[in-house]
């Protein structure tokens, strides 16, 4: 029989075979939420884990209640460019047995002198490492990740040591500022970006844990909703406001945007202000890797082909010192660059650039090399350590990045939910560049433009603010399809005929179906569950019972198996007790408007709840 015309693409593996819930393999720990509200706490301590810096903040009870703007946090010396921040480097270093040594700026500045004494080849340092998360769409618990020379490291071990070490410099802080509080009395908030995958999160939950904070006392904060708590307290005077004049955007039935832009990623949030100013999701969050460090990129490319690439390889091999002192620097300046018609940017360089250049190119000079190139002759000059390029071509190093978030901004602005906010909220490091706010202002002049004071503490501020209050967001709109697999009725012209199978009643069924727990753009209130789905053990002596979770951004998938379906991980419900045999199961009910999904399971003979939890991790 030919399949039907309007059937879905599915893709069979040959190798496997369609597996029914409950059937599939065997199960590894996982991660199980729990519902901290009513657990009581004194302190809300909260991880900002960025690509390009990281830092901690906290605050007591009383000092919220106070102003919840009244937090206490580090400031960070880096001896390379004595620069003094409230943000530390995400980086680290490991000795060669595999120890940890440093993290941040001390962990840069101490592989420098390694660097300089030739002494660092068995050494693990590892720089900006976050945007793995990201990048790789296959995370795992066994995953491996790249050091500065290539040496690998288990990604769990770089993530948790990372996370351990703020978390305890965070606990240091406290007593040394006669807060001694124990490990039970904080609740702490890790950030993480709402584009991030299940997976991703569970990663960091899972470090987190490792890292000795307990997972009952964790919550997961969205990046781009954190700064928007920070904004909804600060006063107006605070905020840098575009045309449209200093009123409060933060008043009922207000809607804006918030455009969250750090060193990796960028994410957009649209959130509409309710009564009692919380604060509901209107449109589902989105955005890519077109952070800061897009821009760092194209200026470390600049150079290359200014230098040619061998010299700018040998001299981020060679001087790393240097090169750390050239992207602090550059850091600082991309933040301040003011774009006019006949302007130019002038950056001071390492000596050492010069040198590889005479020494590779024996004879000539960087000079020379600038004079003589069409492209570079009449728009950047290099003398001594000085290198002066017009503004133009300065410009075109913010480009690719300015214009992925334009577009994505523009785009978002057509949409029927999006396109009346009254406000475009810009926090983030990379918010307090002059030229990304120029563009935005342009792209966007019919909408206000709100800037922070202090735009990159906005996510870390408001995360220890998301710690005092756990109920900020009531709605948010889900990014994905969540289903699970089902045996449905199966429908001639509909459903394709090579899944159709015979079910226990006699009649047909199609095997594979997708059934829906949650849509993709659908609203969901945070906290408010699903209906429940009823599982069954396929073995009289099952002690576990695990459900496939599928997802997709199609809103209505028919099968598990068609194009555009993944498999993310698993439901695993605990069943220890077996004297029922086969007639056991559990009625599942799944929560989709957190930051992380949450799960529970109920005895179908008894009703009481059993242990469940996700693994979206192998």
């Amino acid at each position: 029989m030919a399949a039907a015309k309007n059937a879905r693409k599915f893709k069979p593996d040959p190798k496997t075979t369609y597996k029914p819930p409950g059937c599939i393999d065997p199960v590894r720990l996982g991660i199980q939420k729990k519902n901290m509200k009513d657990m009581p706490y004194i302190l809300s301590a909260a991880i900002d884990f960025g690509t390009t810096y990281s830092g901690y903040a906290f605050s007591s009870q009383f000092e919220y209640k106070i102003s919840p703007l009244k937090v206490s946090n580090m400031t960070w010396t880096a001896e390379s460019g004595n620069l003094l921040s409230l943000k530390t480097s995400t980086c680290i270093l490991f000795k060669a047995d595999g120890s940890f040594h440093s993290f941040g700026f001390e962990a840069e500045d101490k592989y420098a002198d390694l660097l300089d004494n030739k002494q660092h080849g068995s050494w693990y340092f590892f720089r900006r490492f976050k945007m793995c998360l990201y990048e790789q769409k296959e995370i795992s618990r066994t995953m491996k990740i790249k050091d500065q020379n290539g040496r690998e490291m288990l990604a769990m071990k770089v993530f948790s040591s990372s996370i351990r070490f703020l978390k305890d410099h965070l606990i240091a802080k406290c007593v040394e500022r006669g807060a001694e509080v124990l490990m039970s009395d904080i609740r702490w908030v890790l950030t993480m970006p709402a584009i991030w995958s299940d997976k991703a999160k569970q990663f960091m939950r899972e470090c987190a844990e490792k890292a000795g904070i307990p997972g009952p006392q964790l919550v997961m904060a969205l990046e781009a909703e954190a700064a928007a708590l920070y904004c909804k307290y600060l006063p107006v005077s605070d905020l840098a406001v575009g045309k449209a004049g200093n009123v409060s955007i933060f008043k009922p039935g207000a809607k804006y945007m918030v455009l969250d832009m750090g060193g990796g990623t960028v994410d957009i949030t649209v959130h509409q202000v309710e009564d009692g100013l919380q604060l509901r999701e209107i449109h589902m969050a989105n955005g890519g890797d077109w952070g800061g460090t897009m821009v760092d990129t194209e200026f470390e490319q600049l150079l290359a082909n200014i230098l040619g690439s061998d010299v700018f390889e040998k001299f981020k091999r060679e001087h790393v010192s240097d090169l750390l002192e050239l992207q602090r620097s550059f850091e600082t300046k991309k933040r301040c660059i003011q774009f006019t018609s006949d302007s130019k940017i002038t950056f001071t360089l390492p000596c050492s650039l010069n040198d590889i250049f005479e020494e590779i190119n024996e004879g000539k000079s960087v000079e020379d090399r600038v004079e003589a190139h069409e492209e570079f002759a009449n728009n950047l000059t290099w003398k001594g350590d000085k290198l002066r390029i017009k503004s133009d071509i300065a410009r075109k190093l913010f480009e690719p990045s300015v214009k992925n978030i334009i577009n994505q901004v523009t785009d978002l602005l057509h949409q029927p939910q999006v396109e009346d906010i009254d406000a475009i909220i810009m926090v983030g490091g990379f918010s307090e560049c002059p030229i990304l706010q120029t563009e935005i202002s342009r792209s966007c002049s019919n909408k206000r433009l709100v800037i922070p004071n202090q735009a990159g503490l906005a996510v870390l501020i408001g995360a220890v603010i998301n710690g005092h209050e756990l109920e900020a967001v009531i709605e948010r709109i889900s990014r994905l399809t969540y289903g699970v697999a089902a045996d449905i009725p199966f429908i001639r012209g509909v459903h394709d005929p090579r899944l159709k199978v015979s079910g226990g009643d006699g009649r047909p069924r199609c095997a594979g179906g997708f059934s829906v727990h949650v849509r993709a753009g659908d609203a969901v209130p945070v906290g408010l569950s699903g209906k429940s789905n009823r599982y069954t053990v396929v073995e009289k002596d099952q002690k576990k019972l695990p459900v496939r979770l599928h997802t997709t951004t199609d809103p209505n998938p028919m099968y598990v198996i068609e194009e555009g379906v993944e498999s993310v991980g698993e439901l695993i419900v605990e069943m220890s007790d077996t004297t029922r045999g086969l007639d056991r199961g559990v009625d599942v009910v799944f929560t989709f408007g957190g930051a992380e999904i949450e799960v529970k399971a109920y005895d179908i003979h008894t009703q009481k709840e059993t242990n469940a939890y996700f693994n979206f991790l192998e």
